[in-house]
């Protein structure tokens, strides 16, 4: 997520059998909360997960994968319980009302620690990039969808950015 990478020219990841690589931070877009990080001479364990083309119906049993509080290799089970929500940006206070299009819901726990992690279906398809979870009471947890990811992360990879068409307006 942008929100975890902000500032940030690399980042340091760990991969599943321990082993840490560094990574160049590429591109980034604070309207989608979306980052790209390059990591080269990636271990060879690293696999690519697919990505959804649509999203998943409500019900459909996920699990969020994260570091939630820094216990590592975390995982959470839930179903996807909202679709094409609007979820308030991370760094809401840069661009007061400016909220993130798109996004799944779920009751799968997500907390601090989880952002940047896929939401993803029981047989290993990403939903969404988990995004943003309201509070550990509250139950409820968001990710940018998988089709949003699919249309501004190839333009983050090439320019480092995506161009958004914005009105600048707001209906209340």
């Amino acid at each position: 997520n942008e929100h975890v990478v902000s500032g940030a020219d690399s980042v340091s990841l760990q991969f599943k059998n321990g082993a840490y690589r560094e990574g160049e931070v590429v591109g980034t877009d604070p309207y989608t909360d979306l980052a790209v990080v390059e990591i080269p001479n990636l271990p060879e364990i690293a696999e690519p997960l697919p990505l959804a083309r649509s999203d998943p119906a409500i019900g459909t049993e996920v699990v969020a994968l994260g570091n939630p509080f820094g216990l590592e290799a975390s995982a959470s089970a839930g179903v996807g319980s909202g679709l094409d929500r609007t979820i308030p940006r991370s760094n809401a206070e840069q661009d007061r009302g400016f909220e993130i299009p798109d996004a799944i819901q779920t009751d799968a726990a997500v907390n601090p620690g989880n952002s940047g992690g896929p939401l993803m279906t029981l047989g290993g398809t990403v939903v969404a990039v988990i995004s943003a979870g309201i509070s550990a009471s509250d139950n409820i947890g968001f990710g940018i969808s998988a089709p949003l990811a699919q249309r501004v992360v190839p333009d983050l990879i090439a320019d480092g950015e995506y161009d958004h068409s914005l009105m600048g307006v707001t209906g209340w």
